[in-house]
């Protein structure tokens, strides 16, 4: 069999009640919307890493292919416990047969075209660049235990309410409510019939219109700063050539490590709009927000000013904009 032109990269650890419950429906989600993809289906492949899940992955992705897809998605496991996001991106590169790797996340939905966008990205003008997508954010989704079904988290949940506190909200659970948001659930049959509306209702938040305004403008002085792994794409001979991504960085930073990365290799980093999705955002532990290992390590690696300050800029939280960063580094 002729090997795919990309392989799309998925990892996933399904662990406890509430893990199970709310990142099982969203793996259903995404792999639904890589279901849609117009892109041939010999032109990619699917590969889910299972990074230490205390449940039978592979039956459950095998059991959903058979009755709900067209696609059959490969299935690898991270030997022995959890080795974390980063160490399952790694084996998913080493396992992926395309030329191309998508890394997606399973909280992420591509939109229909989005496989075909990034096949066109790396044969055309953007070929040996790392291509960013655009990825909307469905916000109120980390408001229900189970989005499909419509479960809400009990009201007064702290994680809930310090992301609400996040975005600017006093209490996301109240004004969503007041608006109605209560309702947004998301099914595999909304997936492959509503993209279009599921994708004009979810929010281009500030940091993330921010991303892709510094990947549009000409600067590169912090473009290393938009590298944000859901909806990106590059040759995976490149990936290899730099080391894949370092495993001693904590996932929550191992985007911005990875973009140093690869512009220290030389490698351009671009923007392609047409390829969207939506990230599906969902109730995360606290201690993960002041979980400071990430930065320290990256001050280790990357000691220079623009990293040395990462504090600064991840301290205004989703509000955080690379070009505020930039100012602060000025008056540093």
């Amino acid at each position: 069999m002729r090997d795919p032109q990309l392989t799309v990269v998925i990892p996933v650890k399904l662990g406890g009640a509430l893990g199970r419950e709310m990142r099982g429906a969203l793996l259903r989600l995404c792999l639904v919307a890589l279901d849609c993809q117009t892109a041939p289906r010999s032109a990619f492949e699917v590969v889910v890493v299972d990074d230490g899940s205390d449940l039978d992955l592979d039956a459950l992705v095998g059991e959903f292919a058979r009755r709900h897809l067209s696609i059959r998605p490969r299935t690898i496991r991270n030997t022995g416990p959890s080795h974390g996001q980063t160490a399952a991106y790694n084996a998913g590169i080493d396992a992926a047969r395309g030329r191309h790797v998508l890394l997606t996340t399973d909280d992420s939905m591509l939109a229909p075209d989005c496989v075909a966008a990034h096949l066109t990205a790396q044969a055309g003008r953007m070929a040996g660049a790392y291509v960013c997508g655009v990825e909307r954010q469905y916000v109120y989704g980390v408001l229900f235990r189970n989005i499909s079904s419509g479960s809400l988290h009990p009201r007064g949940d702290l994680a809930v309410r310090l992301f609400g506190t996040l975005l600017g909200f006093a209490d996301i659970r109240e004004a969503a409510e007041q608006l109605g948001f209560t309702d947004w659930t998301i099914t595999p049959a909304d997936v492959r019939t509503r993209f279009a509306e599921l994708y004009r209702l979810s929010a281009l938040t500030p940091s993330f219109a921010d991303m892709y305004e510094e990947l549009r403008s000409d600067r590169t002085d912090l473009r290393w700063l938009s590298v944000r792994m859901g909806n990106h794409s590059i040759a995976r001979d490149a990936l290899l050539r730099i080391g894949g991504l370092d495993e001693t960085v904590p996932g929550g930073n191992s985007d911005q490590d990875l973009g140093l990365k690869l512009i220290d290799a030389g490698v351009r980093i671009e923007l392609d709009p047409r390829a969207t999705s939506i990230l599906i955002e969902h109730r995360r532990d606290p201690r993960a927000f002041a979980d400071g290992s990430g930065l320290a390590r990256l001050a280790e690696r990357w000691p220079r000013p623009d990293v040395l300050n990462l504090h600064a800029f991840f301290s205004r939280g989703y509000g955080r904009t690379i070009a505020s960063y930039r100012q602060i580094l000025e008056r540093a």
